[in-house]
């Protein structure tokens, strides 16, 4: 089979949610999860020149009460808003519009296993296009054991049904 017959009997099949298909209220419990390693947060300390020796230096973490390697918050923060994404804004087709009242709850290390829910708490059609909503969702971040590491709300721009299919020429 070449590739045309491949494209030929591809079905599309689009992914994430769009204005409509958010209620409020509706929990959301995010796949999988993720183990963060000492070298995802070696690296990531690394890149973004984060050099908190509590990041970087097994030693100082012990000596300041840890039981090694502190993983750096920012990282914490993106993993669980990646786990979130597919959820609630992947395919949406509009911009990420921020993260609000973002806390910390305790410390994450190398080996702990993050999984994350999100609750839709708000919608609003914008001001300045009917044909786009803003939603916003209350994320929680969890270590293995249930402990609340990280919590945040975050809003998108999306568009409401009839515009999106409109631009996917479905209309």
């Amino acid at each position: 089979m070449n590739i045309e017959d491949l494209k030929a009997i591809a079905v599309f099949r689009p992914r994430g949610r769009i204005f409509d298909e958010f209620e409020i209220g509706e929990m959301i419990h995010h796949h999988w999860g993720r183990t963060v390693t000492e070298a995802d947060a070696i690296q990531f300390t690394h890149l973004t020149l984060s050099y908190n020796p509590l990041y970087s230096n097994a030693e100082y973490a012990r000596a300041h009460g840890h039981p090694g390697l502190v993983v750096n918050p920012h990282l914490v923060f993106n993993v669980i808003l990646g786990l979130s994404v597919e959820d609630c804004s992947e395919g949406i087709a509009g911009p990420f519009l921020g993260v609000f009242d973002l806390t910390y709850h305790q410390p994450v290390y190398a080996g702990d296993t993050l999984t994350a829910q999100s609750v839709t708490t708000d919608k609003r059609v914008t001001d300045g296009d009917p044909n786009k909503g803003v939603i916003t969702w209350y994320t929680e971040g969890f270590n293995q054991n249930g402990d609340r590491v990280i919590d945040f709300r975050r809003s998108n721009l999306s568009d409401f049904r009839a515009a999106s299919m409109m631009r996917k020429g479905e209309w």
